[in-house]
């Protein structure tokens, strides 16, 4: 029987996240930042806080959210003033 994988990729601040899960062989989240950044893809290690694939994704973030500074403020919309 051959292995099944699946690959999904995720756009978060202008970064690119591809999630690559082999199944029980495991998973791996890999960082693209984007292409006017100049930065090489990154592997998102486990160690042993992080052991769910939900929470590579938000360590994943955290890391985005380190390099890319605070978000900007939120604005809202509408007609109430």
């Amino acid at each position: 029987m051959q292995n099944f994988v699946v690959m999904q990729v995720r756009e978060y601040r202008l970064h690119k996240m591809e999630v690559v899960d082999n199944g029980k062989a495991g998973f791996t989240v890999t960082i693209i930042p984007p292409a006017n950044r100049g930065g090489v893809p990154r592997e998102v290690t486990r160690d042993s806080t992080t052991v769910t694939l939900a929470d590579v994704l938000n360590r994943a973030k955290a890391e985005i959210d380190a390099v890319m500074g605070p978000k900007p403020a939120f604005k809202p919309r509408g007609f109430g003033r």
